[in-house]
Order: C-alpha cells, then structure tokens, then sequence
C-alpha cells in the first residue's frame, strides 16, 4: 500500500487531531496533514476513515472526509502500481493537486483571477451539510477535482468560456479516453459548481448557462432480474470453497470456475434479494437497524433523497430477516459489506446463476459508435435490486402511484423508462395468450 492515514498526535484547539497521511513511493516518503480534522472517537484505525454518521468540530461531515482520503488512496495506489518514482517534491505537488491546494493562482482580494479550486472545498461542505450529499457525490467531484488539474492546474473562475470548455471535452475524449456520457456528466458539475460561485459573487461569468457540447448519448437498457431469475438466485445453492462448476457462454461454449469465498457469495446474494424484494437502495439497506422494522413494516427516511418510506416486509424479504436474526451486527439488520466488494461478489454468484441473457449497449467516445454485447451477469450491480423490484411490481400490475410510494420515486419521469419495461412485457405476456388461443 503506498499510503497510510493516522492522527496526529496533538489535538488543534477545538480539540480534534489532525488526520495525516504518510506516503511512500519506491524508498521515498513524505508525510503531510490532508486539511482535516477529526477526534479518535470518530476515527476508524483499522479501516483508516472517519466512521460513518460523525462529523468534526468544524461540522465538515464524515462522507466529505472520506472522500478526500478516497481520492488521495487511487491516485497514489494508481502511481505504486504504475512503478512512478517521484521525489519528495513531486510527491508534495501531487499530494496538492488532489486535495485542490492550488498553486499560481492570484488571490481574488489582491483583484487577480479567483483559482478554479479556491472555493470548491467551501461548495462541497455546502453540499454535503445544506443538500445532504451522498458519499458517491462528494467522490465524483473528487474524480473531476483530479481530472482538471491534469488539463490544467491554473486554470481560474473566469477562465470557462466556450474555448476552454471545448478544450475540456478535448482532453476528457482525447487523454482520459472518456465516455461522451460521462464527459456530459463532468460538464454538469462544472456548471453546478460555476452556478453556485455566480450565486456567491465568486465569478461573473455566465458561459456556462449556455454552452452545449456535441456529444452523443443513448439510452442505457434497464438492468434488472425477471421474475424467475430473481426466484433462481434467491434459492440457489452456493457450492462449497474449491468445487469446480462448469459454466457456459453466451454462445454455448463450456468453461470452468472454481468457487472461492462461499460466505461471501452467499451473503451479497442475500442481501441483494432483500433490496430486490423490499425496492432499498443499497444506501439505505447498508445503515437498516432492526428497529426501523415495525409490526412487519420498513419505517426508514433514505439517504440519498431524505424521504420518509414505509414499505410492507415481504415474506421472501422476511425469510432473509430471519436468517440473520440471531446475529450481532450492532444493531443493523443484515450482514452488510462494502458497496464495491457487493458489486464484484454479485458479478460472481450471477455468473454462477448463468444469467446469460445478451445485453447489447451503445457507447460513444469521442464521437465514435462502440456496440457491446454482454451477458446480463456481467452488467448487475446493487442498483439493479431496486430495478429488479420496479420493473416486476409493475409487470405484476401494481399501479405506478403505489410502487412510488415504496420506492419514494418523487414524480413519474424517474419512473419512465421502469413503465416502458413494463409495457413490453405486458405485450409479450398478451403475445402469449393470443398463441395459447390459437392452439
């Protein structure tokens, strides 16, 4: 590993210690406080984060820490594994770059330009106190923080104007290899961060309102299990550590896989039917306590959106309850695991399942087509639990108004592309009957 966080050991006035991070890269070291605070109460040595919930002195929240911690951890583990040997100096540069210490920029009181990452640490704690950021936000401005400070580390408020940003979707197609999905994305944060530094009177400069780049995007295929895939996972039979299964590709062609780390398949499995069985995002089944659920309901207001749910636990749901009733997981309902471990486990139970349902998806970069045909294991993630739930309440013909009101969907554009799944399948299931008729 080539960095480590640690408290410091002398507390700051208002009593918390300052979190350090020591790195080394090929015999050199350096060691320097990330700009955070935080009371060894609130700091997870173990997992080298601040614990979920706390927040410092300053009020700055866990998740706007962790992400810093987040973004320094890839962008240095990406250096060790890359074999970069860096002086101490380089090291210092770049451990600025990423935590947005930006350097020959004029100060806005001296009447000079106003850097670029002048304020962006002031517009995340907004964000996560004032907006109730999710941990994922906060790491994707994070990701962006990185990205334009390879485009360019000096680059001010003022500066966004229709070349610069045309320059900007340059380097994200051309140097990043970017999709022209995720380049739109990126823009969006840009314009989110200039719009809030307009509305603070840190810049005048309105480019952004209007600009529009020539990028190509389509719409993404629902990810989700029908019916019968989802009642396969939920009863399939992890084999033991060390069995050697026989599997098949799309194409029909036989290869073989040897089970590793049964609990853990067996647990993500669990938990993904809960989320698919119940609609909860993975968010907010990670911090589900058993005293949310009451008389056979989930009471609980969400992470992302802060909305107050209440959803009936169904018995399949309910079975996955009990399994794990007689456990200690500090109060919280399930066996949870980190979102990423999750996602990678999934991929691998799926693949046992043979979901092998092809997948076609169309990407653009840099203007270019690119056609991708995977199997449906290949493509499920946590998020495709509360698409699985959506799209076959909807096709068991429970009403969209009712099916909000689980999910805590707030209008019905978000439910859109969920009803058109639906409509397909209600017409292949009446296909099905005009054939039955016809028999």
């Amino acid at each position: 590993m080539a960095v480590t966080f640690y408290l410091f050991t002398r507390p700051d006035k208002k009593g918390d210690h300052p979190i350090n991070v020591s790195i080394y890269l090929h015999g050199v070291r350096f060691c320097s406080s990330i700009g955070y605070s935080i009371s060894p109460q609130k700091w997870d040595e173990n997992a080298m984060k601040v614990k979920h919930g706390a927040s410092n002195a300053k009020k700055v929240p866990f998740n706007l820490i962790n992400s810093r911690i987040a973004a320094i951890t890839s962008t240095f583990d990406a250096l060790e594994a890359n074999n970069a040997k860096l002086s101490k100096d380089q090291i210092k540069r770049k451990l600025s770059e990423v935590v947005g210490r930006s350097t020959g920029s004029e100060d806005e009181e001296s009447g000079g330009p106003v850097g670029f990452f002048k304020h962006f640490d002031e517009f995340l704690l907004d964000g996560a106190m004032n907006h109730k950021w999710a941990i994922n936000t906060a790491k994707k401005f994070g990701t962006l923080r990185k990205h334009i400070m390879k485009f360019n580390e000096n680059i001010t408020l003022d500066d966004w104007d229709k070349e610069t940003f045309d320059a900007y979707v340059r380097f994200d197609a051309i140097e990043l290899q970017m999709l022209d999905v995720s380049i739109s994305k990126e823009l969006t944060m840009i314009r989110w961060y200039l719009g809030w530094c307009v509305e603070k009177g840190y810049t005048s400069v309105v480019v952004f309102k209007s600009y529009k780049a020539r990028l190509k995007d389509t719409k993404k295929p629902v990810i989700f299990l029908t019916k019968e895939e989802l009642l396969k996972l939920y009863n399939f039979k992890i084999p033991k550590n060390g069995t050697t299964v026989t599997l098949h590709t799309m194409n029909g062609d036989e290869y073989v896989k040897v089970v590793e780390e049964k609990q853990s398949l067996d647990k993500v499995r669990d938990l993904f039917c809960f989320c698919a069985y119940t609609s909860l995002r993975y968010s907010d089944m990670a911090q589900l306590q058993r005293n949310h659920i009451v008389n056979g309901r989930i009471h609980i207001t969400t992470i992302k959106t802060d909305d107050a749910v209440e959803i009936p636990v169904n018995e399949y749901a309910q079975k996955i309850l009990d399994k794990y009733a007689a456990f200690d997981y500090d109060g919280l309902a399930l066996p949870v695991i980190s979102n990423q471990k999750m996602n990678k486990y999934l991929k691998d139970v799926c693949e046992l399942c043979e979901f092998l349902e092809p997948i076609n998806i169309v990407q653009y970069c840099d203007g270019k087509r690119k056609d991708i045909c995977e199997p449906k294991w290949k493509l499920i993630g946590t998020h495709a639990a509360r698409r699985t739930f959506i799209c076959n309440a909807l096709a068991a013909g429970v009403p969209p108004q009712l099916v909000m009101k689980y999910t805590g969907h707030a209008d019905y554009h978000a439910m859109k592309p969920y009803i058109e799944v639906s409509d397909k399948s209600r017409e292949e299931g009446m296909a099905k009957i005009e054939e039955f008729f016809k028999q």
